[in-house]
């Protein structure tokens, strides 16, 4: 399956704002576990959300007591 490719146009509303795609960038390369999700408004990005899991590494049998 080949990754979907946007047709070039003049249209500014076309062209994703500088801001946004290095906010998108500084987001993903911070991101270890978890998820982006952006936010599309009348053909707009409006929001980006991440949701990140903080993960423990296993230490053995749990306590109890």
């Amino acid at each position: 399956m080949r990754p979907a490719r946007a047709e070039a146009t003049n249209d500014p509303v076309d062209v994703v704002p500088e801001e946004i795609l290095s906010t998108l960038t500084r987001l993903v390369r911070e991101l270890r576990f978890g998820s982006i999700e952006i936010i599309v408004h009348e053909g707009r990005i409006t929001q980006i959300e991440r949701r990140e899991k903080v993960r423990f590494p296993a230490s053995g049998p749990a306590r109890s007591g």
